[in-house]
């Protein structure tokens, strides 16, 4: 009897220390989740436009953001580039991305001028006499990037990076320009804005105001005898065909920003949005040298091809940038007139 109650305590005293292990083992903390529980987070798309081609600075660029973003964020970010007008215009692009209908896009800051018009007086003529102003006061945290960026991003428009288009040149089919003198009459086609207007007419020009669109027809039958885009665009919709003169006034200088919109930032978790904001930031700095580099490229392609470029006078050069500055007061009222005093007195 007493082996059996001997060995009856010792079955019961086995089987609780093996409940024991087993409890044990098969504890664990809470909140902590095995490895094929673990989550593997949300996923998003960015659907990012421009209406630049493959053969732009902009498309070579976003294959740096593209590259980064998917591979930083381990697929949790998916990239789809809608270049090639294929989203519609910058200005369409600009409220798309406001409305949050779009979440980001490589947009001029002309485009952006048209859905947000405070920051306009970008487009002033003579604002940046040369790259090292462009660089000073536009990029690299300069006082008028950072006022375009709180002016956009009150309007649901984030700048994560900047870009670059191009100075504004003039190309023409009659003589070279080299002085003041050589504009007076001559027919210049430019954009649909005022300041445009203003600035060519004081210049002795007969500014004549169309869309892009329809400059290639009015060049070809000699409707106007030139307009102002920059070596950029002048080479990319093939101008120097119909040409011959130009000369690098840089007149007008046009930036622009790698943006996302403020309703889509805000739904991506904080790692993620680091990985995007770097990535905008050295994406931006790329296409900027690329741009550039373009620039010298170009030139030497259109000279090829039979392009004479020409120089302003010193004399010239001074002229026309004194004409330039005048125009500022004309828009004082627009974009206030302590804005426009402390651009006259801070950018050399």
């Amino acid at each position: 009897m007493k082996k059996v109650f001997k060995s009856v305590i010792c079955l019961v005293l086995v089987f609780m220390v093996a409940l024991g292990m087993v409890g044990c083992g098969g504890k664990k903390e809470a909140g902590a989740p095995t490895e094929k529980e673990q989550p593997q987070g949300k996923t998003y798309v960015i659907n990012i436009g421009a209406t630049s081609s493959p053969e732009h600075s902009f498309y070579r660029a976003c294959d740096k953001f593209i590259e980064m973003v998917e591979k930083e964020s381990n697929g949790r970010i998916k990239v789809n580039r809608k270049f090639g007008g294929v989203l519609g215009g910058e200005r369409e692009m600009t409220e798309a991305i406001q409305l949050g209908n779009l979440e980001m896009g490589f947009i001029s800051d002309v485009g952006l001028s048209a859905v947000v018009p405070e920051i306009g007086y970008i487009l002033l003529p003579y604002l940046f006499p040369n790259y090292e102003a462009v660089d000073k006061y536009y990029f690299n945290n300069g006082f008028i990037g950072e006022d375009i960026k709180q002016k956009l991003q009150a309007k649901g428009v984030r700048v994560l990076g900047w870009i670059e288009n191009d100075y504004r040149a003039l190309t023409n089919s009659k003589r070279p320009i080299k002085t003041l003198e050589d504009l007076k009459g001559l027919k210049i086609r430019v954009p649909e804005l005022p300041l445009f207007i203003s600035f060519f007419t004081k210049l002795g020009t007969s500014p004549t105001p169309m869309s892009v669109t329809e400059l290639p027809t009015a060049l070809q039958q000699k409707t106007v005898d030139g307009q102002d885009n920059g070596v950029i665009l002048t080479h990319a919709y093939g101008y120097e065909q119909l040409q011959k003169y130009m000369t690098l006034t840089n007149h007008m200088y046009s930036g622009g920003g790698i943006v996302i919109s403020e309703k889509f930032w805000n739904t991506l978790p904080d790692d993620l949005k680091e990985i995007v904001r770097k990535a905008s930031e050295e994406t931006g700095k790329l296409q900027i040298q690329l741009n550039r580099d373009d620039v010298k490229k170009f030139i030497e392609q259109m000279k090829n091809v039979g392009v004479q470029f020409d120089e302003l006078t010193p004399e010239a050069q001074k002229q026309l940038m004194e004409i330039g500055r005048s125009v500022w007061d004309e828009f004082a009222d627009k974009w206030g007139k302590e804005w426009i005093e402390r651009l006259k007195n801070e950018v050399k």
